[in-house]
């Protein structure tokens, strides 16, 4: 307990430290921009960049922008190659992978110009972390193996080093197990030799969770303490905070409780530190659960108690106070104090019902904004058909004024063409007069007529050929109006019939899943209940009844077990249907929760999440468990494999689940094995969240199914 707190002390004073010699070196810099011209003043944007990475990132995009302008205008491609490349950095810090990417992109292009092998390594990298972040393991493994190329060519060990971490890594994510711990330990052998500190850690760590994945548990812990040993001397709190995790996880799989509550109190004073009344309360839960393994039953109920005064003082911790009861009854029991069981049970009820009235709360309020928002674009929708209309009647009324408009100009192109011809008739008359005088006159007029008809037969020509083209334009102005309207009307028809499918759909699933909750919540409180209070009226009149022979009393305690047993399989028959989880911890507590219940056994499942700390709609998670729970059941039932893994990853796009086995695996060309009800339920569902299934999968190779569900904004 010592060493944590001492740890915890360490930490605080290190990111301290850091703080103030950070601003000390942003002063100093911006000073400097004052003075600085042309190359040292883009080099100086450039560190302005890097050091407001972690204390303001608008300021730290302002300088990077900068140094890139000011590079591009000078000719210093240098300075333009590390703005991109820390601008990347900034992106990456940001989640926002795909311009992450980009910006390196745009470095590598300048550093392969001037030839730069160090910085083509570092890019290299960079690029591998930005797609081992997005869970792109192909892309991040072809982008470390570049980096490693180079910096073994340049003989740079630390480069070298952080490029096998990486190829690790991306072995790891993509699930080659054998190799990823190969190229760690070759890490580890070089960071040893250079002494790299803050590479050893998380090397240290990785090592430990492939070991502790392979049950072996010796050299996962000693590989979990160097991790913690190192990451604590430098400060390191990412990697720390990890490795809290990892051995927390290792003293429950090796019964060591003791340690585990040295570790439940020291996450209890970091919260109280911080002010975290829901960690604090979660922390106390915990802390008295491990109490009560302990037996130390006492110790265990202040402990409960502690944690139900403080839940007292925050509204939104009604979950928080029914797990706190659902471990005061745990406790009760384990003390024969059925009575008190009892009382704590009913109050396990009172506050999952509170939090169930507040969820229904909550989704009316959300159907009444999604039934005005509905109104709103159907107005909206009718405004437009409106001015649609208007806009068509007044085309047909330019349309028209345009035909009446050439229509008068042929009009006055004929009439000039008559005077043209009268002033042609008196011009023959003049000529004949003067041909009298002059046969050499008449030979000109006779020529200047000519060629005054041969203009006239031209001019008629040209007016023929400009209405036949004004004619033909307005005609394919038409036929196109026609066309657009006509798909603009198959599309609001598309768009109907799609509605209506996909409000078919979504009451399908809510009748379902309603159907579910009240079997559910029929067996948990009629069954469960009255099979519950059986065993307490049984265990309560045990001492009573005389028995006359040992027969006797193993017949009445084998009927004790059978209620006790029947109490068990109700309670896992309604969480099936309906977990407690997913009402009241979100998606990721109900899969965890499901699959604990698997015999480890049968198959090993691996389970990983991220970025599932806040609730999501309720619809998405209940589609979501029932698609996963569908894919574990039809892997257990027809794959024969011994291992599963499951991630669940929410980021900006939405939400990515992928389960993958390594069992039998099938022909995913055969469309018959999609003919089954499961898969057809489980793309049915996703296509209700307009989301995306691909299953991956060959005969002898296990299979990978790939979901990816879209997150409104």
């Amino acid at each position: 307990m010592k060493k944590l707190v001492a740890l915890l002390v360490l930490l605080c004073f290190l990111v301290h430290s850091h703080a103030q010699r950070n601003k000390r070196i942003i002063d100093s810099l911006e000073k400097l921009v004052l003075v600085q011209k042309d190359s040292l003043l883009a080099g100086t944007y450039n560190e302005l960049t890097w050091q407001y990475r972690t204390v303001d990132r608008n300021k730290a995009f302002a300088y990077g922008n900068k140094a890139i302008e000011l590079g591009n205008k000078i000719n210093y491609p240098k300075a333009v190659a590390q703005a991109h490349n820390d601008m990347g950095i900034l992106y990456m810090d940001k989640q926002d992978f795909n311009n992450a990417i980009f910006s390196y992109d745009k470095s590598l292009a300048i550093r392969q110009k001037l030839n730069d092998k160090n910085g083509m390594a570092a890019v290299y990298l960079k690029k591998g972390i930005v797609y081992q972040k997005s869970s792109k393991y192909e892309k991040a493994l072809e982008n470390g193996l570049k980096s490693l190329e180079l910096y073994d060519a340049l003989k740079n060990d630390y480069g070298k080093a952080t490029a096998l971490h990486n190829i690790g890594v991306a072995n790891y994510g993509i699930g080659n197990m054998g190799p990823a711990m190969d190229y760690f330990k070759e890490a580890v052998v070089i960071r040893e030799k250079i002494r790299d500190r803050a590479g050893l850690a998380g090397s240290y760590l990785l090592i430990g969770n492939l070991y502790f994945a392979e049950n072996n548990f010796t050299d996962s812990k000693i590989y979990f303490d160097k991790s913690e040993e190192i990451s604590a001397k430098i400060g390191d709190v990412e990697t720390l905070s990890v490795v809290y995790n990892n051995l927390a996880a290792w003293n429950e799989k090796a019964g060591t409780t003791k340690e585990g509550i040295e570790y439940a109190e020291a996450g209890f004073d970091l919260r109280k530190k911080a002010g975290d009344i829901k960690g604090q309360v979660s922390s106390l839960n915990v802390w008295g659960m491990l109490l009560t393994k302990e037996k130390k039953y006492k110790e265990a109920e202040e402990k409960f108690q502690q944690g139900l005064v403080l839940a007292d003082t925050l509204a939104s911790c009604l979950l928080e106070k029914g797990r706190i009861y659902r471990s005061l009854q745990n406790l009760y029991e384990a003390t024969g104090d059925y009575k008190k069981a009892g009382e704590a049970s009913r109050m396990v009820v009172v506050f999952t019902d509170s939090v169930h009235t507040t969820e229904m709360n909550k989704k009316f309020t959300e159907m009444q904004i999604k039934f005005q928002t509905l109104e709103k674009e159907k107005l909206i929708q009718e405004q437009q058909s409106e001015l649609t209309k208007k806009l068509y009647q007044l085309s047909q009324q330019k349309l028209t004024l345009s035909e009446n408009e050439l229509e008068l100009a042929a009009n006055d192109l004929e009439i000039s063409d008559q005077n043209k011809r009268i002033l042609e008739q008196k011009l023959d008359s003049t000529e004949k007069e003067q041909s009298i005088q002059s046969l050499s006159k008449q030979t000109k007029i006779n020529e200047l007529e000519i060629r005054n008809q041969k203009l006239l037969v031209n001019k008629k020509n040209i007016t023929i050929i400009v209405i036949s083209i004004v004619t033909a334009l307005l005609l394919l102005l038409g036929i196109s109006f026609y066309r657009r309207y006509k798909l603009k009307k198959e599309k609001q028809l598309q768009a109907a019939v799609f509605k209506q499918q996909e409000l078919a759909t979504k009451a399908i699933l809510e009748a379902e899943e309603n159907e579910r909750k009240r079997i559910a919540g029929d067996l948990h409180d009629g069954v469960g209940q009255l099979m519950s209070a059986a065993k307490m009226n049984l265990s309560a009149i045990e001492n009573e009844i005389p028995f006359a022979n040992d027969d006797q009393r193993k017949v009445y305690e084998k009927a004790q077990v059978l209620v006790d047993e029947s109490c068990k399989e109700v309670r896992s028959v309604s969480h099936n249907m309906m977990p407690n989880a997913l009402l009241k911890s979100g998606l990721a507590s109900a899969v965890r929760e499901f699959l604990n219940q698997i015999d480890g056994k049968v198959i090993k499942v691996d389970l990983y999440t991220e970025g599932l700390n806040e609730r999501i709609d309720a619809n998405i998670e209940t589609v979501l468990y029932r698609v996963i729970q569908e894919s574990v059941n039809n892997v257990i039932k027809h794959s024969k494999a011994n291992h599963l893994d499951i991630s669940l990853i929410k980021d900006e796009d939405g939400i990515a689940a992928t389960i993958e086995d390594n069992g039998n695996g099938f022909d995913t060309s055969d469309k018959n094995k999609f003919d089954g009800i499961g898969l057809k339920n489980i793309q049915t569902r996703i296509e209700y969240l307009k989301g995306t299934v691909e299953w991956n999968s060959s005969v002898g190779k296990g299979t990978l199914v790939a979901i990816h569900v879209p997150l409104s904004k």
